[in-house]
């Protein structure tokens, strides 16, 4: 007998042990999977900016045995680089394979505090990030458009939001700068501050540009890290959906490579996000009516619009979500309009005013230094123009257009006229984004929590992307990280087709450079754009379709044993290591009950 309590005991230790060990094996593949890229990545993309990047040579050789030129074009440099961009698909497409693979092994995981694996998580993002941070390769040069912003502030000492700097056009970051001719009107001036903060640390030297944002990148996706583990925990969840939600922000091959390969802003953008989340979950438990509890979601929300102006969206639906709650509190059922009408109409007006003052206080303080003793006119032809196009089938239409010219006073060129009209992209985008801020507000009506918030923002920023005039793979990581956090209501079948959609669209939208390395250089097809939106729409369609087959009692069944699980691991002294656990398989999700 006493044998027999004694091999129960050691199960579970056995089972944590193998856990952690396929976990490191995980963890091994997908670091070795980002060391052998940076050769394809060098071959593909180098510039002479980071040809003395420190460790870049050494790190191109353990990728050195992989094949040069594959013969796929009769000219030596074509052949060459659809070479080196197939590689290096190739082996994205191998680390989604394991990032897929470990997230499922995590999701079939009973649920157990694992310290271990969370640290496995994190190391694994950190080693890759190095590794691409010391790339001596650089596919995007939005860098050096940062670094020329900068330079304007710092170093010529004028308004990045009216002078360019193609009127410096002897300054070194000048011939390395692909928008030169633009001012800095398409980032929020808190980006500029920081383009500005660039300066003092890399002067005129490109490669410490370079190394600048890599490293800011890097250290705000390990910071993102954290907080996606940090709102998952304070959301009372279970361990397992916990280390779940993490590992699938953390190891995403698209927010790895942008993050610390190519520096984009957007990354530093998220940490604010999910700083206003993490505020917002806070504030929920402490109830949204005071000033107090709505003040820091609210100025972290403007700080992400004031890095890029799209997750704007975000701090309207946050105010919405202030509005119903003060309109209707979670733990009212049926509220009549005359209720509302006479008792709650006046507290929610002070929300909307309060967090209006709050929003204009912001964008004042940072605004205010670059547009004071500037006309009307000129700060609005300053702020952000939507009429550029790039990688859409607006995009298409405008390269076909020029390519082909149609007759004159022809239906077909009225059509292509009217097509290629950036004003109806325009309007597409303000009546697409309006839709799913209506969505978003019906839901928040019928349930304003933080949860439903961050499912209303994936809605909002998912539909801008699709029919967005202009695209960019890196955008996708704004998905990724609200579809990390958005795991606490995965029992919904919207949720669940969000999800899907949001880590396919990540994958999918490499797309976008396996075709740069194709004649006609830079040409989009509508091809091109299917191969790129069509499978995460997909994706959506067959979960909004085949999760409807679920019976509703397994799906309450599975939201509740979540719940519970997550609400004993939150006890202090609560292990469930300690308790005997079996796994019941419901509806395609193990979740662990008692056998009791």
């Amino acid at each position: 007998m006493i044998t027999k309590d004694v091999e129960k005991l050691e199960l579970p230790a056995k089972q944590k042990l193998s856990s952690e060990l396929v976990i490191l094996l995980c963890m091994l593949a997908f670091i070795l999977i980002f060391l052998v890229i940076v050769a394809p990545l060098q071959r593909l993309a180098p510039t002479p900016a980071t040809a003395h990047i420190p460790l870049g040579s050494l790190l191109v050789k353990a990728g050195a045995w992989l094949p040069n030129d594959l013969h796929l074009s009769l000219d030596l440099h074509s052949s060459q680089v659809r070479t080196s961009n197939i590689e290096s698909l190739l082996l994205i497409a191998v680390a989604f394979g394991v990032y897929g693979f470990c997230a499922l092994f995590l999701h079939r995981q009973c649920s157990s505090k694992n310290s271990t694996t969370l640290l496995l998580i994190w190391v694994g993002a950190a080693v890759a990030g190095l590794f691409m941070l010391f790339s001596p390769s650089l596919r995007s040069h939005d860098i050096f458009a940062y670094a020329g912003f900068g330079r304007v502030m710092v170093t010529y000492h004028a308004n990045p939001y009216f002078v360019t700097l193609s009127e410096f056009p002897r300054d070194p970051i000048y011939p390395l700068d692909d928008y030169s001719q633009y001012t800095s009107a398409g980032y929020g001036p808190f980006w500029s501050v920081i383009c500005a903060l660039s300066v003092l640390f890399s002067g005129a030297h490109p490669l410490r540009y370079i190394i600048f944002f890599r490293v800011l990148g890097l250290a705000a996706h390990l910071v993102n890290i954290l907080l996606v583990a940090t709102i998952l925990r304070k959301m009372v969840l279970s361990p397992r959906t916990i280390t779940l939600g993490t590992q699938l922000y953390a190891w995403n091959p698209l927010a790895v490579l942008e993050s610390s390969e190519s520096g984009h802003n957007d990354i530093f953008m998220i940490t604010f996000i999910l700083l206003g989340i993490l505020f917002a979950i806070r504030a929920e438990k402490s109830g949204f009516a005071d000033l107090r509890n709505y003040l820091l979601p609210i100025v972290a929300f403007m700080l992400a619009a004031l890095v890029k102006f799209t997750t704007s969206a975000l701090v309207v639906l946050f105010i919405i979500a202030l509005a119903c709650y003060a309109l209707r509190p979670t733990a009212s059922t049926l509220i009549r309009f005359r209720e509302i009408q006479s008792l709650r109409w006046k507290p929610a007006l002070m929300t909307l005013l309060s967090t209006s003052v709050i929003s204009g206080i912001v964008v004042l303080i940072f605004y205010g230094p670059f547009f004071i003793g500037h006309s009307l006119h000129a700060i609005v032809t300053a702020l952000p123009s939507p009429h550029s196009v790039h990688k859409s089938l607006l995009n298409w239409i405008l390269q076909w257009s020029l390519r082909h010219p149609l007759l004159t006073h022809s239906l077909s060129q009225a059509l292509a006229s009217l097509l290629s009209n950036p004003g109806l992209s325009d309007a597409i985008n303000i009546v697409t984004l309006a839709i799913a801020i209506v969505i978003g507000a019906i839901w928040l009506w019928k349930r304003p929590t933080v949860r439903t918030f961050i499912l209303a923002s994936l809605v909002a920023l998912g539909a801008l992307l699709v029919v967005s005039a202009w695209f960019a793979p890196w955008y996708l990581i704004w998905l990724v990280a609200l579809a990390s956090v958005c795991l606490p209501v995965m029992h919904d079948r919207i949720a669940r087709s969000l999800f899907a959609f949001s880590l396919t669209f990540s994958a999918s939208a490499f797309i976008f450079y396996l075709f740069d390395s194709y004649p006609p250089a830079g040409f989009w097809t509508p091809l091109n754009h299917s191969l790129t939106h069509g499978p995460p729409l997909l994706a959506f369609l067959i979960f909004i379709i085949g999760w409807r087959s679920i019976n509703r009692p397994v799906k309450q069944l599975t939201q509740d044993v979540e719940t519970v699980e997550g609400r004993l691991s939150a006890i202090e002294g609560f292990s469930p290591a300690n308790t005997t656990f079996s796994t019941a398989s419901l509806s395609g999700t193990d979740i662990a009950l008692p056998n009791s």
